[in-house]
């Protein structure tokens, strides 16, 4: 199957990076709340996770194209690693501006472009934003009002940081958990590419007070396209040696020909 990268104390923000405004101020405080249902400071000292359950993709028609066990293990800020399959052998890793795909066939380089797509959505993911940069010189978190999702009222901030990369995070009213994530791609074309991220089914962690998302889907321009049910995670399970060059003869992939 088609694999899609993942993937979840007080706050304290410097004048020079948000601009104070009341939609500021708003937005910040909505921020703040979701950090401490999180689970704040100790949410905020977790640097690694591994978390294992099912994944479904989705063709153009949103029909079912592949069912398959997961298991991603996640190492802040740059690192990631996904095994798909009963055996977790078709593995895909990006660690910094480097990626690698190994399977039975052999490990090789991700293109450049995959690496680039993956560093970008996560670098708007919710966690990202959260944990690392708030404080970043030029960003703003402005309110943007209330909606309704799946029933419930959720609160909406846009994030937007010194490249004008936006994402728009939706919160609950009553909880205060982060339940979607918006965010834009432009292509070499010129055309944007939207995505849509919605996470729910918060659990807290055995033996923990933090929460995470049990539940994530992925869309791709108005199509369902990635489906994920997490069974277990666990903090601490994602040591460095994972994230490097797997081990394996060199496979050379081969650009399919159209016809």
């Amino acid at each position: 199957m088609r694999k899609v990268a993942l993937l979840v104390g007080v706050l304290l923000f410097s004048g020079a990076a948000v601009t104070q405004t009341p939609a500021n101020d708003r937005a910040r405080k909505i921020v703040d709340q979701a950090v401490q249902a999180l689970g704040g400071q100790t949410w905020l000292s977790i640097r690694d996770y591994r978390a294992e359950g099912t994944a479904y993709s989705f063709n153009r028609f949103e029909e079912m194209k592949g069912r398959a066990p997961i298991v991603n293990y996640e190492r802040y800020p740059d690192k990631f690693r996904q095994e798909v399959g009963k055996h977790h052998d078709d593995i895909n890793i990006v660690n910094g501006d480097h990626g690698w795909n190994s399977d039975y066939k052999g490990v090789a380089e991700l293109p450049a472009t995959e690496v680039e797509r993956i560093r970008f959505g996560r670098s708007l993911n919710v966690e990202t934003i959260l944990r690392f940069r708030l404080k970043e010189p030029g960003i703003t978190l402005t309110y943007m009002g209330s909606d309704f999702i799946d029933g419930r009222l959720v609160e909406k901030v846009e994030f937007a940081d010194a490249e004008n990369n936006v994402a728009t995070i939706s919160f609950d009213e009553q909880t205060h958990l982060p339940v979607r994530r918006q965010w834009e791609r432009k292509l070499p074309n010129r055309e944007r590419e939207d995505n849509v991220e919605t996470l729910g089914n918060y659990v807290a962690l055995r033996n923990a007070t933090v929460q995470f998302p049990h539940y994530i889907r992925r869309e791709r321009n108005g199509i369902k396209i990635f489906e994920a049910f997490w069974s277990d995670i666990e903090i601490g399970k994602a040591p460095e040696s994972l994230f490097e060059r797997p081990g394996g003869k060199e496979r050379i992939d081969v650009p399919s020909r159209k016809k």
